[in-house]
């Protein structure tokens, strides 16, 4: 595969100098053996899965052990794995590229049995998320070149679902009543975001003034966030209820916030970009409040998420740059 880095949040941010740490939080950083750059993307009960570029330049899956211990993995015929999600009994979903550069979503269970996830007719497909049940939601393209959402029983029955006037569409989050979202682009190459229920009822939406609409996650009471872009290309993070309001906000300091994760307490991760270009994680509370923050020796940070099961200590994971433009994951507990 090309050996190029691979960045796993909504934009790429020009590197400058972190702010100063918080006395109040502790950072815990880790790679995988061999990593060059480390991407955390899901944290369950301190468990934390995951993708990493190696010295060779090919991707591989990880898990990390509550205590520490890292598990590194790749599907039998990958060419590229990437880790998009976990449950909190462990079972990880993601996708792997073959020779010829086509996703293959799969599952790993906790014993780290691999099964493929493959719906009707599909040439390309893509697992993003896991409910604690063992659904599994994601979207796939078929042999007309058509794309669909899916959501998989754990027995492993699929259910294909289209949105109206979808020319493409993707699907990022999903909560433990089988609500999800994502979003899709219209025949006019216009992205809205979506929530579609349980029951397959299907909502779109978009933040006032936005031209670009992405979605990233969805919580257990239904709440949505993301980003959305204005007309002046200005990203914004925003959060929608289940009744359908909608906040936007930004980081202080940001010209361009991207909201990634959240978790049941409505705690909102993502990062921002400031007037020097450098890139900073922060954590919002559900009442409002922006905390920004940046590990020791960060020039740039990205957070991805906060853990659901420890809203007590507010754990959030992510990723940040070295000196040496290496990338690390973290965890942040307060």
């Amino acid at each position: 595969m090309l050996k190029t880095r691979i960045i796993c949040c909504a934009a790429l941010a020009t590197f400058g100098l972190g702010l100063p740490a918080s006395a109040k939080t502790t950072y815990t950083t880790f790679d995988p053996p061999q990593s060059m750059y480390t991407y955390p993307i899901s944290i369950q009960a301190g468990a934390i899965a995951g993708y990493f570029q190696d010295n060779d330049g090919y991707i591989h899956g990880f898990v990390r052990a509550a205590g520490g211990t890292i598990t590194t993995f790749d599907p039998p015929a990958s060419n590229g794995t990437y880790i998009t999600g976990m449950n909190g009994d462990g079972t990880i979903v993601g996708y792997y590229d073959d020779s010829n550069y086509l996703g293959h979503a799969f599952l790993r269970a906790p014993d780290g049995t691999m099964t493929d996830i493959v719906p009707n007719n599909t040439v390309a497909s893509y697992a993003y998320s896991i409910d604690q049940k063992g659904d599994i939601a994601g979207y796939y393209k078929d042999n007309t070149a058509h794309w669909h959402g899916f959501v998989r029983k754990p027995g492993g029955k699929i259910k294909a679902f289209d949105i109206a006037g979808a020319s493409f569409m993707l699907l990022y989050g999903m909560n433990k009543g089988g609500d999800v979202t994502g979003f899709y682009r219209d025949n006019a190459d216009v992205t809205h975001g979506y929530v579609r229920t349980a029951n397959g009822t299907i909502t779109t939406f978009d933040p006032s003034g936005s031209t670009f609409t992405s979605p990233y996650a969805i919580n257990d009471d239904g709440t949505a966030t993301g980003y959305y872009m204005d007309s002046t290309g200005t990203a914004h993070g925003f959060a929608r209820a289940a009744d359908g309001t909608i906040t936007s906000f930004d980081a202080p300091g940001a010209i361009s916030t991207y909201a990634q994760g959240l978790n049941n307490a409505g705690e909102i991760a993502g990062y921002y970009i400031d007037s020097d270009y450098a890139a900073h994680g922060f954590v919002r509370s559900r009442a409002g409040k922006i905390t920004t923050f940046d590990p020791p020796n960060s020039t740039g940070t990205w957070a991805q998420t906060v853990d659901s099961s420890a809203v007590d200590h507010h754990a959030a994971i992510g990723f940040y740059d070295d000196s040496s433009n290496r990338a690390h994951g973290y965890v942040r507990s307060k």
